[in-house]
């Protein structure tokens, strides 16, 4: 029989040391898109999906075969010009991308192969090989640690690649797995284990040897995240690795993880989508009449007028679409292709301005600006709903521990004493009693701390070497602590200082360090406790725990967390009640607080432990879920010893930043982890919660119909700010989420706390779908990811949680405090010049097909093309489009230091109010009166007497059409100097360049003796009465802007002096709008 076909379904099975066949995946990794032979056909076809390239192909094709009046160039070159662009903008991407593929497919790596170490390119590693690391280099692929040359069987590796955290983190060999590397026939096992998934810190498998029948558990050894060295981190402190390679090349969870997160569209292509409508709307409407008015005058005068010739059959299908279509390629023009190119010009100039802004640069983490969604630059200008964790962003994650309550007595850590404030008596470790000891030894005991520099390197020589005071004994220890969590170096540190110390691990022994310290003489009690299992924290745990065997063989097991999880699971007793008050009162003072406890083991209890957990460890599916639900079961009937309190001191000007981001019309919601009343007096420190402000509680509501009335109550009083827990937000979003957001968005702050990051989510979610808003998330940690990828606008913060929610947010920036200037300069610049830059293009669109769509009522409407082609190819991309572009890119209606001192100038952005259908209409106003003034000033010039050239000669076809696109150079680039409100020396001469540029241009192809241009222009520069008309026609068409620019100034705010009115009275009806 054959064998068994392999389901979707089936985990993998990987034979240790041993490939199975030829067809096993490779280690190789193309992030790239193209390749030679793809790159043309592929790269077109995605840019003809966008409709304007596909529109503009589609005329270009029609173009070769119906009308010859426009030559196909005209909408070809622009089309090429831009595609060519989009398409060497990607390839150079895509090149960079093949070249960093190159890189690591033939990097060389050692691997075990029928028992010899031989070298290869990293390209042919398959699963099941042996991969040796040594110290100091990257893991070529995800590999299950089974040899280090460690003491330990364990490696120090850095996972800066993964997740931007520069802390040394511990990966350990499978416990009681011999590995013999020199013996390739002696059995390794099989690692049986899931496929790859995306999560980092997720990993089910399990090893099987050659004993397991499948049916017994002594056979199998477990494998978890803690055995899994993945691609990417680099292996520090531990001279050699060898690991069994399970997941490789594009199956690598780092491989998964590398996602494109730039799927997100701004609100500001909904008004470009609007204003594109609107323009092939109306040249449809005016071909259609056009094209009418055409027929009329075939069937009546035509005939008429003989030496035109026999008249054409114009009711036949073919003369019917030809003649159509001749109008449809003549006015395509006043679509403008040319403006999505540029707009992505603006883009990467803009993020190359954030990213070189000096003011958004952190020397301490040296870490710039960066931009990962370049097309969502502009909407940093209209964001009015922010999202903000707290730990971490609005705070330094720095923490310190300050204070602490056991046995009913409130303690201020003082250096290395103990202050009772009450009483004013400090204690040290020697005059400390029973319970308050056992508090400490459960805070140095209960952690996954590690102390990298070894215990039995340089732990002996630092602690005899530093023998005079407590704080000094232990300083050279603590210095090596690493710690996953900010939280538990805060609290070793704390014990340390006060002189009880961690000073190490080995061979899961624990080795706790007294100091009964006085100042001539030192006592020193050693504590060694066995560490039989580590019950992880997770976020949806929020506590860890610790089993471990004391030097008597007591078996203890010590958990510490958040008080509203580890209470619920103490003995009922009069502490647990004082506790619970004292860490309302702590939470009260803004610090944050965590409950410790303990409970004892007895050997049957211990092994009944063991063997549900080993079970549970073992199996593929639902694992989490039963390891949960082991915990559970033995987390129970606890002894609390006490509580905890750390201070997070805020980031600087975190409350200036707040301050100002509400002045400019924000509603900020802060959704955070900690106790309400922590999160309260944060609030209060840092102005989220503006001074005076009543807040509205609404916490431990669950019921729904309690939930309405407690709802339409705070309706009721005109609420500013509203304050909600985790356990009510799970109720609102389930049973009334419409009304909670409708009650939410009418306060200026809203505070969210005691939330999974799933619930932040979730909030995100739920004003995002409401669509009149434009809502941007901060975060610094794991747990904001999602968080951030849901709303319009992600920011991440590179703090001391690592770079995981920088590297997959939109924005990242190194501290809260930048948030300012990103949104009130940046995102006001970005908004604004994308405006100008639309409605720009919109304009100089309309004067150009204005003319040509007036030259019909004068050519018997035979679509014919007033302007040379040479005008229509140059048009867009020399005679205006630099200095236009220049403009667009630079422009500043407010200096930086005025928006950042006048916030509310951020609000006049808001809603893309810049670019609505009014001022859409007003410009379009514009270019229509302007195209008139042009046609008609020129139609003026030549109807009577014709005789404008100084050798008495008289204008000629191309005559006409020169003038007119003379004044329309020429006004198009004069009116930048109208609009401008930023001008620079490099503005002026771009604008006077590009008109230069027309002259030369049209003056050189007027030299060419076969052209249509041949000497016309040579007698144009030559004829007094058009350079007249020049002249007078050019004021003529500013006019109106120069008057309105004079009144427009007379009206603006001056923020250097007195306010007006009027714009006071504007801004506050824009706050009731947001």
């Amino acid at each position: 029989m054959g064998a068994k076909k392999k389901r979707p379904g089936d985990p993998l099975r990987i034979v240790i040391g041993g490939i199975l066949s030829k067809k096993q995946p490779r280690n190789r990794v193309t992030t790239t898109k193209y390749n030679w032979l793809t790159f043309l056909p592929l790269n077109f076809y995605d840019q003809f999906r966008r409709a304007v390239y596909f529109y503009f192909l589609i005329i270009t094709i029609i173009s070769f075969f119906v009308n010859d009046t426009i030559s196909p160039l005209v909408s070809l070159l622009p089309l090429l010009f831009v595609m060519v662009l989009t398409a060497l903008k990607e390839g150079l991407e895509d090149l960079s991308r093949a070249r960093s593929d190159k890189r690591f497919n033939t990097a060389k790596v050692s691997v075990i192969r029928n028992g010899k170490e031989i070298v290869i390119s990293s390209q042919f590693i398959v699963p099941g090989d042996l991969v040796v690391v040594t110290s100091g280099n990257d893991v070529p692929c995800d590999l299950v640690l089974l040899q280090s040359s460690g003491p330990e069987k364990n490696c120090f590796v850095i996972t800066a690649n993964l997740d931007g955290e520069t802390n040394v983190k511990t990966i350990f060999a499978p416990s009681n797995y011999e590995f013999l590397p020199g013996n390739p026939s002696s059995s390794r096992g099989t690692i049986v284990c899931e496929k790859s998934t995306p999560d980092l810190y997720s990993f089910n498998g399990r090893i099987e040897m050659d004993s397991f029948d499948g049916t017994d558990e002594f056979g199998v050894l477990p494998l978890t995240i803690d055995n899994l060295l993945l691609r990417g981190v680099r292996v520090q402190g531990t001279d050699q690795v060898i690991g069994c390679a399970i997941y490789t090349g594009m199956q690598t969870k780092l491989q998964l993880n590398s996602r494109y997160t730039g799927n997100k569209s701004a609100s500001s292509e909904v008004y470009i989508n609007k204003f594109m409508v609107v323009l092939i709307v109306g040249m449809i409407l005016v071909v259609t009449v056009l094209y009418l008015i055409q027929r009329h005058m075939e069937s009546k005068i035509v005939p008429t007028i003989p030496y035109l010739g026999p008249p054409t059959n114009f009711n036949s299908a073919w003369k019917i679409f030809e003649d159509f279509l001749s109008f449809l390629l003549l006015f395509n023009y006043m679509v403008p292709i040319s403006a999505y190119m540029n707009i992505e010009v603006y883009r990467v100039f803009g993020s190359y301005f954030m990213q070189h802004d000096l003011h958004l640069y952190d020397s301490e983490s040296d870490q710039p600006c960066e931009v990962n969604t370049s097309n969502l630059n502009e909407e940093l200008g209209q964001v009015n709903i922010l999202f903000s964790d707290k730990t971490g962003t609005l705070t330094k994650n720095i923490m310190k521990f300050v204070k602490c309550y056991v046995s009913g007595r409130n303690f201020h850590l003082q250096g290395a004493k103990l202050l009772l404030p009450e009483t004013g008596e400090q204690l040290d470790m020697a005059s400390l009693g029973d319970l308050e000891n056992t508090f400490l030894e459960a805070l140095t005991v209960c952690h996954t701390v590690e102390v990298h520099k070894g215990l039995g390197e340089s732990s002996s020589e630092s602690l005899q070497s530093v023998v005079q005071r407590s704080l000094l004994i232990n300083h050279g220890i603590v210095e090596n602590y690493q710690a996953s969590s900010p939280d538990e170096k805060a609290l070793l540190e704390g014990c340390a200082n006060l002189g009880i110390a961690f000073v190490g691990q080995k061979k899961n022994v624990l080795y706790i360090r007294k100091n009964f310290c006085g100042v001539e003489d030192s006592t020193f009690e050693d504590l060694r406790f066995e560490r039989l299992h580590v019950l992880e924290f997770s976020s949806e745990r929020k506590r860890m725990s610790i089993i471990v065997k004391d030097q008597t063989g007591s078996i203890w097991l010590y958990s510490k967390g958040a008080e509203n999880v580890i209470f619920p699971r103490c003995k009922p007793s009069l502490q647990l009640d004082e506790t619970n008050d004292q860490v309302t009162k702590y939470a009260k003072e803004g610090l944050r607080t965590l409950a410790v406890a303990r409970r004892s083991l007895t050997e049957e209890e211990f092994s009944k432990f063991e063997a549900q957990y080993k079970h549970a460890n073992t199996q593929l599916s639902n694992r989490k879920a039963l390891i949960a639900k082991c915990y559970e079961n033995v987390e129970i009937e606890l002894d609390l010893l006490g509580c905890t309190a750390l201070e997070d001191a805020l980031q600087d000007e975190v409350d200036a930043t707040l301050e100002a981001l509400q002045r400019a019309g924000l509603k900020i919601w802060v959704l955070t982890g900690d106790k309400v009343e922590t999160a309260v007096n944060i609030s209060l420190a840092c102005r989220h919660i503006p001074q005076n402000a009543k807040p509205h509680f609404i916490i431990q509501k669950t019921d729904k119909e309690t939930l309405i009335r407690r709802l339409e109550e705070i309706k009721t009083k005109d609420p500013e700010v509203l304050v909600v827990d985790g356990t009510t937000i799970a109720a609102l979003l389930t049973h009334l989420p419409q009304l909670f957001a409708d009650l939410a968005l009418r306060c200026r702050a809203v505070l969210c706390c005691r939330l999974s990051p799933l619930q932040k989510s979730e909030i995100v979610s739920l004003i995002k779908r409401r669509k009149k808003h434009i809502t941007a998330a901060i975060g610094d940690g794991a747990n904001d990811i999602s968080m951030i990828q849901e709303a319009h606008i992600g920011i991440g913060i590179a703090g001391r949680e690592g770079k995981q929610a920088a590297r997959c947010a939109d924005f990242s920036i190194g501290r809260f405090e930048m948030l300012r200037r990103l949104f009130l300069v940046h995102g006001h610049y970005n908004s604004q010049r994308l405006a100008l830059m639309v409605l720009f293009y919109c304009y100089k669109n309309i004067i150009i097909t204005g003319c040509m769509a007036l030259f019909q009522v004068y050519d018997l409407f035979s679509a014919t093309n007033v302007y040379n082609s040479l005008y229509l190819w140059l048009f867009d991309i020399v005679y205006i489009s630099f200095s236009f572009t220049y403009l667009a890119l630079t422009d500043k209606d407010y200096n930086e230091e005025t928006l950042l001192r006048h916030p509310e100038l951020y609000r006049k952005l808001a809603h893309n109010k810049q670019a609505s259908m009014s001022v859409f209409g007003l410009w379009m106003l514009n270019g229509f009166v302007q195209c008139f003034t042009i046609f008609f000033f020129a139609y003026a010039v030549l109807n009577n007497e014709n005789v404008v050239y100084s050798v008495g000669q008289t204008a000629s076809f191309q005559t006409f059409g020169t003038m007119l696109i003379t004044i329309i150079v020429i006004v198009g680039n004069l009116k930048l100097l109208l609009i401008s409100r930023y001008m620079t020396h490099i503005n002026i001469v771009l604008i006077f360049v590009s008109i230069a540029a027309f002259i030369l241009t049209t003056f050189l192809y007027n030299l060419y003796k076969g052209g249509e241009l041949y000497d016309v222009y040579n007698q144009f520069l030559a004829s007094l009465p058009l350079w007249i008309y020049t002249i007078i026609c050019s004021a003529a068409c500013l006019l109106p802007d120069l008057v309105v620019k004079v009144i427009r100034d007379m009206r603006r705010k001056t923020y250097n002096g007195n306010e007006t009115e009027s714009d006071d009275k504007i801004y506050e009806h824009d706050g009731e709008k947001v």
